[in-house]
């Protein structure tokens, strides 16, 4: 019989497969499995389907959760379900520990793990508004690992214990990454074979900022005309992005190819990336974009200078319009020599400094950590609500607001 300890994974997620499943697959799919078995438990039917692909124990349920953004709002019994499930697959397949991958679960999972005197930690990929980190409970969890520094700021502020917080960067798998073909896009989108392409990846969302890179490009074909952009990735913003492209003239020079599986391949084709994220809690494309050998040009934002640095490794500007983004852009044109040389250091510091086998081993030592020393106490239910002291806090120094909102990078 196999000595290794069971986790169960808890996932909250959208349909789809981005930032934080990514980084839950890679986690998954290298773990040591002499010392670990995962089981996933989540609402996320793409998710759930790759998995079992992968032949990983999974079990999918609705996760509705009290108090949140959509109806219904107070299900009190589907919530105490979820208790009453997550008490039964923990003692049914002795669970040794739960990785909480976001912050939803934390609103039952907790609890679940209280009653059952079970290891609990989260792990973070975003920054939550004051009102999630109170309706979640995210206080409640006894440790968290975030993805950056930038996500512990309100964590921090909100009065969680330093001592439980851990700081894993997310790594990518270099390795497999690298294999992906190079996508001939002049060729694909029938450029001119003196097109230079920049790109950009992510969801199209306002907080993704694509309609900045936009207005930027509008007044970088004034200087350069075989300027074009590639968008990949899709959202609920896209048809909004194409009618500007359109109020913009710029139906010839934005080219949206929607969501890609060989992303890496993509960019290879491309001559640079660029990044207007209003907010980005680590920017995992910004590695990826490493990986394919681009010059990167973002903005000082979240977590994005705790990968790459400005001169060293990536062109970065301050988060604030349009207007220091274009000179970015401009620079690319401008000192290419130089620009390839970023491009060259920032491959060699993404592959030595945030690899998936870096990544995958420190939330190792936290597992056998947490595994091994007797059982944290779970903070008190008042702990849930610290942070509504930031929130009045950030309401008397904004004006009103609770958080300061993304809408302030305009």
């Amino acid at each position: 019989m196999k000595d290794n300890k069971k986790i169960l994974f808890v996932h909250y997620g959208d349909n789809w497969i981005r930032g934080s499943e990514r980084c839950l697959l890679d986690l998954i799919s290298h773990l040591d499995t002499t010392q670990f078995e995962p089981i996933v438990w989540t609402n996320n039917a793409e998710l759930a389907l790759q998995l079992k692909q992968q032949k990983i124990e999974c079990y999918q349920d609705d996760f509705p959760l009290l108090l949140g953004w959509h109806k219904p709002q107070l299900d009190v019994i589907s919530w105490i379900n979820l208790v009453a499930k997550g008490r039964q697959i923990i003692r049914r397949k002795e669970i040794a520990l739960i990785h909480v991958n976001s912050a939803a679960p934390c609103q039952w999972m907790t609890l679940v793990a209280r009653i059952c005197s079970c290891p609990l930690v989260t792990h973070l990929h975003s920054e939550y508004l004051s009102r999630d980190r109170a309706t979640l409970g995210l206080h409640l969890s006894p440790n968290i690992i975030t993805a950056s520094n930038a996500i512990t700021h309100n964590l921090r502020q909100d009065g969680y214990p330093n001592d439980q917080l851990t700081i894993v960067h997310n790594g990518i798998d270099v390795e497999q990454l690298s294999k992906q073909p190079e996508v001939n896009v002049i060729q694909r989108l029938h450029l001119d074979k003196d097109a230079v392409v920049y790109a950009t990846v992510g969801s199209l969302i306002h907080r993704k900022g694509v309609d900045r890179i936009l207005t930027a490009l509008r007044y970088l074909l004034l200087e350069y005309p075989n300027s074009h952009l590639v968008v990949i990735g899709d959202g609920e913003k896209r048809g909004e992005l194409i009618e500007l492209t359109r109020s913009l003239h710029l139906e010839h020079y934005v080219h949206f190819v929607g969501e890609q599986t060989n992303v890496i391949g993509w960019l290879k084709g491309c001559d640079a990336f660029v990044s207007a994220a209003r907010e980005e809690a680590f920017g995992l494309v910004i590695a990826e974009a490493a990986i394919a050998n681009l010059p990167i040009i973002a903005p000082y934002e979240g977590g994005i200078p705790e990968i790459v640095q400005h001169g060293e490794t990536a062109l970065l500007y301050p988060n604030c319009g349009y207007a220091p983004l274009l000179d970015m852009m401009r620079c690319v044109r401008n000192h290419p020599q130089e620009c390839g040389e970023i491009a060259q250091r920032a491959k060699e510091h993404i592959t030595n400094q945030f690899n998936i086998e870096r990544y995958v081993s420190q939330i190792e030592q936290r597992y056998t950590r947490l595994i091994n020393e007797p059982c944290a106490a779970f903070p008190p239910l008042y702990a849930c609500f610290k942070p509504l002291k930031t929130a009045f806090a950030n309401q008397q120094k904004n004006g009103g607001d609770y958080d300061a909102p993304a809408q302030y990078h305009i």
